[in-house]
């Protein structure tokens, strides 16, 4: 019973600290108050990498375009001139004169992401103090840049926000996805937990050119997570920009898909941040062995009465259920009766499945390409999926 009783601790102190705190933090922080439009704000050179189908798109870059903040350039940066979005990118050009299109090419030593953004580097006016990034497939509000700016308009060198994962119809493995997101949103609620977002990420060029951003994101994956191992390197914080919150519509999805997707996110942990990888991997797997082995024992010894193992059992999965519930009620979908309720067991098999995969890998899938990463995520080789 001693080792159970660590193995319970193990998995619920750090849960409950996560869930308990950090809704805590999450609602009494809200959403702050920002200096109006007409401050003296700096300029802003956004950077929105862009790839894949054009649905949705003209109004997700609309979203952008429409900021009631005075002074910022908005850079949509393609792979080529003759991407699907293109000529999307190409009507809004003539709308919108803050707006430029660059064409980065194919990357060759590091993510197409990474590679987009390089360019857009390139391309941004050399007088603006900030860089912003931002993702598509995101609806931003009007005063979403201003919440993402405001706290480096004090000391801050880096700020962040996040989004909300919206699941616009019924889909058990897109609820599990938005369960996960819903999660790393609280991990942001702690200042040792905070990593830059990619999607919303702004920093002065002052400290990008510091810390030698170009150059690490030139042979990287991944520059949200290689930005946050640089930043923990140099003990610098990310200051949290709550205001700074994304919508993000998402239509149904397969298994195969949320599993893809999360496993991207556990494999750049693994290069990028190992020690975070390993014991929130570990705490995932701890946690679904225990809620099975409690579910099962439960099962199948009903009329043992309530002895310790039993009762243990049937007390773990009540904290379990009260943690569920809480994390539930913040949860954005539409709720679907009891359906909705196995989103949470589907999260926690999600993840642990997932992570697993992630320590069997060395390579991601991403757009079409397969990256082989080396030692500290370093990009090896590129080739087509296909292939």
């Amino acid at each position: 019973m001693v080792w159970l009783t660590v193995a319970l601790l193990l998995s619920l102190a750090p849960l409950t600290w996560l869930v308990l705190a950090g809704s805590r933090r999450l609602a009494r922080r809200g959403v702050p108050e920002v200096p109006p439009p007409t401050a003296p704000w700096p300029r802003v050179s956004l950077i929105v990498p862009v790839t894949g189908r054009p649905e949705g798109l003209a109004e997700e870059l609309t979203s952008l375009l429409t900021q009631d903040y005075p002074d910022c350039e908005i850079l949509v940066i393609t792979a080529s001139p003759d991407e699907p979005a293109v000529p999307v990118i190409r009507e809004l050009l003539g709308r919108f004169p803050q707006m430029r299109h660059g064409v980065s090419g194919l990357a060759r030593g590091c993510g197409q992401k990474n590679h987009n953004l390089l360019a857009g580097l390139r391309l941004a006016d050399p007088s603006s103090p900030v860089i912003a990034f931002c993702d598509r497939g995101r609806l931003a509000p009007p005063d979403f840049l201003r919440h993402l700016v405001a706290p480096l308009l004090g000391k801050a060198g880096v700020a962040s926000g996040y989004h909300v994962l919206c699941p616009m119809e019924p889909c058990l493995a897109l609820w599990a996805r938005a369960a996960v997101v819903l999660v790393l949103r609280l991990t942001r609620e702690f200042p040792a937990l905070m990593q830059p977002w990619g999607g919303a990420t702004a920093i002065r060029r002052e400290l990008l050119l510091r810390l030698d951003l170009p150059a690490l994101w030139a042979r990287t994956v991944v520059d949200d997570v290689s930005l946050a191992a640089r930043l923990k390197a140099h003990r610098l914080p990310v200051a949290p920009a709550p205001g700074a919150l994304l919508l993000t519509p998402a239509a149904a999805e397969t298994w195969g898909q949320a599993r893809a997707w999360l496993t991207r996110q556990w494999l750049y942990l693994k290069y990028y941040l190992p020690g975070t990888w390993l014991a929130a991997g570990l705490l995932v797997h701890l946690t679904l062995a225990l809620a099975a082995a409690a579910l099962l024992l439960l099962l199948f010894t009903p009329f043992r009465g309530l002895g310790p193992l039993t009762g243990a059992a049937a007390g773990y999965l009540a904290a379990l259920g009260l943690l569920v519930a809480r994390l539930h009620g913040l949860l954005k979908h539409p709720d679907r009766g009891g359906l909705a309720w196995l989103t949470w067991p589907a999260a926690l098999a999600l993840a642990s499945v997932a992570h697993l995969a992630s320590a069997l890998r060395h390579s991601l899938v991403w757009h079409g390409w397969v990256y082989r990463l080396g030692c500290g995520g370093e990009v090896r080789r590129i080739w087509r999926a296909e292939s």
